[in-house]
């Protein structure tokens, strides 16, 4: 063995002898202030041969040419929009360290001024972004995203550190959580403007409705300056949109994507929704509905064997002739088809031993369809050199089609095998159609020499609208026949519940905005110093529709109807023919919200400091139809307001070296959908879910330390810690509901918490190769009371216990890597992404609270240009088949063939869902 590991020593080491032993020429290519020019192409010239040879410059901004002869040679380094510069070289035998500095083209314009930001697509520009910026910011650009497996901009924030995701029954991620804390402490912005909810529960943004494609860069910012609007005690997502480039641009995408679900022959349900209302009857003017109000086409199912997905956009742009009117759009359209099979176990705590109590075994099927597209456009007009206005107008919208089968077996004291007992069957359908609208109206104006004046005029508008949500539940019951086999009988039409349900549920979310600010630049003591005052001022309303319409048997037919798989050959009568109006979730919301700020912002020697303070008054009001007799908070309104200090402070050690500070007050409002004294649920919660009118909002203060090294253009290593003391921080909590339910979420106020943790971000490149590596620890502690049952004196106490806060992971980390070469036009990676166990929901019992497991997912993506401007394709995500689990992390002791799933001295389990890959194929053009 000794001798074999020897000979390949040797062998190695030989070979390094015959490769240097010719000649060989490398070096690095850069701009002519040492960054590297990426994607330069470098041509040797052999003046004897008259050969040519050619390469391009790596990630790091090297090249290399070797085995060369001896000889007189002449290199060129060329890139766009740089002047070419050739050397003349002599290789006699001996490597040659050969470096270029380009110099950039400049063009002169003589009406208007043009100041190049580059291209803002680009990893220079991210890099960039986050080197300049006053505050803790991590940004990931364009070219990142296309190349990437992520198609939406939610999956791309889980590759960002200290970001993970909460993923919708689809599997696919839909909101971020930063540094552990829920998504309730973030916004979402579009160019740095706040957009409303479409969400129907929340007033944070679901993030898989926006496609990857629309944005130059996407910013996850981590600290907060007095210009910021307040409520982001995690941080703000920024959207960074295409603006209007110098030159034409044009570029197309198309791709299909396919589910591995559907390899096995499972086939796509879809459901009929061609007959149904758009809007309840009560809303549309009928408070007496009939039976013929709701068609029976939710439940008129058919299969699709091999649903391909599809992807598609567009982008165009450019300027006119003069360079002062610009303009750019982009068009995208996603359409896929996803299949999640899951298991769900019902619980509840036992009121006698403490320990949890299941209460149902329900099998699950769900078939989704989602249709994201969107209309990003940006027009502006340079009017001089010192004036500028832009419009920003766009259209997102996100449809989603999902059909699902449930399966549950009710577990009595007679329940001794699975499949035996009440059955219940239970069928749901519905649409639900997400739209945002966002016009943003923007001017930028030097109106003297120190004097600099912006504002925004924002009308933004987000709709959810979901007609006829159907529910059919229908009875049976699983017996043991003479030979001891599980029999099913003939199902039925239950008479309690009602065997069906329709729901009607829409909601709009409209603001109204205007931002003014005026900055003033002195210099004082040779510093320049920009002072800068501004307000802002939204105008919110936000208002919900709600009806439920229960159908129940047709008593002149049947008291107990069979069910033989086609629910037309039922009669059944509307119970409740004006539908809803009384329900909580029949509400109106007026939020105004007025904010002012002073700030200041210097660089003076090696520290650069950006702080001051922020002023936000918030006025809330809201009516619910509810009986005011019935539930409290039908009608309320709050007003409150809050003063935010901030400051950032960057000291440079060198030009490749920061060390950051910052310290900032914020807050989290409570979602209007918990305010409102509601007590139904949402159909994708596992519980029904109650409001509760008397949140408060959450307060924090946060603190930021971070060293940043930029050894070369694109590599960098960023680490950090942070603090937060969080005050009335909100979670859900499992209690104890009223009659016939035997818990219930609701949404309280925790006391107080604390978050700290530490950040490392990596990434380096080495010629072709890259990698970059990202990993958070994230420890915090919120200490509340719960319930600890006394077994055996079976009494109640109350303890206090200290846990994590609600969606926080211990351990978070992302590793990719990444192979590009740009004269091939070849580029790949493979990405892990690992997110911690985290509380999904806290239970009102000691050592009760439901856990999400730890998990990882793998995904794969590959991009080569075929021919010229086109590019073939490839992504592959949840390689893993990673399952989304929860469980309760206390022993199961029940004996083992009573329930399935469940395994003596194990943690119970409670629901696991798979939802396997997704492939992507497409043709991309990049002019």
């Amino acid at each position: 063995m000794k001798k074999i590991f020897l000979l390949i020593v040797l062998f190695i080491a030989s070979s390094f002898t015959l490769a240097f032993s010719q000649g060989s020429v490398k070096g690095f290519i850069s701009d002519q202030n040492g960054q590297p020019l990426i994607g330069s192409t470098i041509k040797l010239h052999n003046e004897a041969t008259n050969v040519n040879q050619y390469t391009s410059v790596g990630l790091d901004g090297s090249y290399f040419f070797k085995n060369l002869a001896n000889g007189n040679y002449s290199i060129s380094a060329t890139y766009v929009s740089y002047e070419t510069i050739t050397k003349e070289v002599e290789i006699a035998g001996k490597p040659l360290i050969l470096s270029f500095s380009l110099k950039s083209k400049e063009n002169s314009l003589t009406e208007v001024v043009i100041t190049g930001t580059g291209n803002r697509a680009s990893d220079q520009s991210a890099v960039n972004a986050e080197r300049n910026s006053p505050i803790e910011l991590n940004s990931v650009s364009a070219r990142t995203i296309e190349a990437s497996p992520d198609i939406t901009i939610a999956n791309v924030t889980q590759r960002v550190s200290g970001v993970s995701v909460e993923r919708s029954n689809n599997g696919e991620a839909q909101f971020a959580i930063i540094r552990g804390m829920d998504q309730r402490y973030e916004y979402t912005l579009l160019n740095g403007i706040k957009l409303p909810s479409p969400d129907n529960k929340t007033r944070y943004v679901p993030l898989d409705i926006f496609p990857a494609d629309i944005v130059d860069r996407l910013d996850i910012s981590k600290s907060l300056t007095p210009d910021m609007e307040g409520d982001a005690i995690a941080g703000a997502i920024n959207m960074v949109l295409k603006q209007a480039p110098n030159d034409f641009t044009l570029s197309a995408n198309l791709g299909t994507g396919f589910a591995n679900t559907f390899f096995s022959g499972n086939g796509f349900t879809k459901f009929d929704h061609s007959a149904s209302l758009s809007e309840s009857p009560r809303i549309m003017g009928n408070d007496n509905a009939t039976i013929g109000d709701f068609p029976n086409n939710p439940f008129h199912t058919s299969q699709i064997k091999a649903p391909l997905g599809t992807i598609a956009d567009l982008t165009i742009g450019g300027r006119s002739a003069d360079k002062k009117f610009g303009a750019i759009a982009t068009f995208s359209y996603q359409n896929s088809y996803r299949q999640t099979n899951g298991l769900f176990f019902g619980s509840s705590t036992n009121s006698l031993t403490g320990f949890p109590l299941l209460g149902s075994e329900e099998a699950r099927v769900y078939n989704i369809q989602q249709e994201r597209t969107a209309v990003v456009t940006q027009f502006d007009y340079r009017i001089n050199a010192n004036n500028k206005i832009d419009l920003n107008a766009d259209y997102i919208n996100l449809t989603r089609n999902e059909y699902r089968f449930t399966s549950d077996t009710s577990l009595s004291a007679s329940h001794t095998a699975p499949g035996l007992g009440t059955i219940s069957d239970d069928y749901l359908s519905y649409r639900t159609i997400q739209q945002i609208y966002n016009f943003d109206l923007h001017g930028t104006h030097k109106l003297a020499d120190q004097w600099k004046l912006d504002w925004h005029v924002v009308y933004s508008k987000a709709t959810a609208n979901a007609p006829d949500r159907a529910e059919l539940t229908v009875g049976t019951a699983g017996t043991l026949n003479s030979n001891g086999q599980v029999v099913q009988e003939q199902p039925y039409l239950p008479s309690n519940p009602d065997p069906e349900t329709r729901v009607f549920e829409k909601n709009a979310d409209q603001n109204k905005s205007a931002y003014l600010n005026l900055t003033y630049s002195p210099t004082i003591f040779g510093t320049k110093v920009a002072f800068t005052a501004g307000g802002m001022y939204r105008d919110k309303t936000r208002n919900s529709e709600y009806d439920e319409y229960d159908l129940i048997q047709n008593a002149a037919v049947s008291s107990a109807q069979k069910f033989d798989g086609n629910i037309d050959d039922n009669s059944l009568s509307v119970q409740n023919a004006d539908g809803d109006a009384s329900n909580a979730l029949n509400y109106n919301f007026t939020e105004k919200i007025g904010a002012a700020y002073g700030m200041f912002n210097f660089t003076s020697g090696n520290l650069s400091a950006v702080g001051g303070l922020r002023y936000e008054n918030t006025n809330q009001s809201w009516v619910s139809n509810v009986d005011p007799s019935t539930i409290a908070g039908q009608t309320g309104s709050v007003t409150y307001f809050d003063v935010l200090p901030s400051l950032n402070l960057k000291y440079s050690f060198d030009a490749k070296q920061d060390l950051r500070f910052s310290y900032y007050s914020a807050i989290s409002r409570p979602n209007f959908y918990e305010l409102i004294p509601h007590t139904e649920g949402d159909p994708d919660a596992d519980y029904p879910e109650y409001g509760n009118p008397f949140l408060k909002r959450t307060t924090s203060n946060n603190l930021d330390l971070r060293y940043e090294f930029f050894p070369g253009l694109l590599d960098q290593f960023l680490g950090g810690v942070f603090y937060k003391s969080i005050n009335n921080p909100i979670e859900y909590a499992i209690l104890q509901g009223q009659a016939g339910q035997t818990a219930v979420l609701e949404p309280e106020n925790f006391g107080t918490a604390i978050n700290y943790g530490l950040e490392i971000d990596a990434t380096k490149y080495l010629r072709n190769f890259g990698i970059r590596l990202n990993y958070t620890y994230t420890n915090s502690s919120i200490t509340t009371s719960k319930q600890e049952i006394d077994a055996a004196n079976v009494t109640l106490k109350t303890v206090n216990q200290t846990r994590p806060l609600q969606d926080q992971s211990k351990n978070i980390g992302n590793l990719s890597f990444l192979y590009r070469e740009a004269k091939s036009g070849f580029d790949a990676q493979i990405s892990a992404v690992y997110t911690g166990p985290r509380i999904y929901a806290v239970s009102p019992y000691l050592d009760n609270d439901i856990w999400q497991k730890g998990f990882v997912t793998l995904d794969i993506s590959a991009e080569k240009r075929i021919f010229k401007k086109f590019y073939i394709y490839a992504k592959a995500t949840n390689l893993t088949n990673t399952p989304f689990e929860l469980e309760i992390r206390r022993p199961y002791t029940t004996e083992p063939d009573v329930l399935s799933y469940q395994t003596v001295g194990q943690n119970y389990f409670i629901r696991k869902d798979t939802y396997e890959q997704y492939y992507i194929l497409g043709l991309r053009y990049k002019l």
